[in-house]
């Protein structure tokens, strides 16, 4: 463990910066999704919140956002189907084409989901200024942005 923390050290601001998002964002990812439902993942809640923004999705879709296998998205979304999160939708001019669509019992899942985060994350921002927050959100959505264009999604 010395070793890593010297490591981490010796890394300029900026990898240093791409460092903490990254560890933190994974822990928070993996730690949030298991809030609810000890057997809901943090791929399965991901895709739940994309069709609860999107509404309906292919699986292919789901696995360019997720940067994973077809197979991998596939056997995430059955997950979620068994347990009523999510519904398949045949394309009505495309039978080769199956949407992903978030259900009734879905949608209260991320909407627990959120409650629920907001209640771990209340007051985190209460030592912040107005200004200090304002600079953070105009740089996160600036790093997601740059992601985005690296497809980091």
């Amino acid at each position: 463990m010395k070793n890593y923390k010297i490591e981490v050290m010796n890394l300029d601001k900026k990898d240093r910066l791409s460092q903490l998002a990254s560890s933190y964002a994974n822990s928070l990812v993996v730690g949030f999704a298991r809030l609810l439902d000890n057997e809901l993942t943090a791929s399965q809640y991901f895709i739940l919140q994309m069709l609860a923004d999107d509404e309906m999705r292919t699986c292919s879709e789901i696995a360019g956002t997720l940067g994973v296998t077809l197979p991998a998205v596939s056997n995430l979304t059955n997950k979620l189907v068994k347990k009523g999160h999510a519904e398949r939708v045949p394309s009505q001019t495309d039978r080769r084409i199956v949407y992903l669509k978030i259900t009734d019992e879905g949608r209260d899942v991320t909407t627990k989901m959120l409650e629920r985060y907001k209640e771990l994350t209340d007051g985190l921002w209460t030592d912040f200024s107005e200004q200090e927050v304002d600079l953070l959100i105009a740089s996160y959505e600036k790093t997601i942005r740059r992601l985005q264009q690296r497809n980091f999604q």
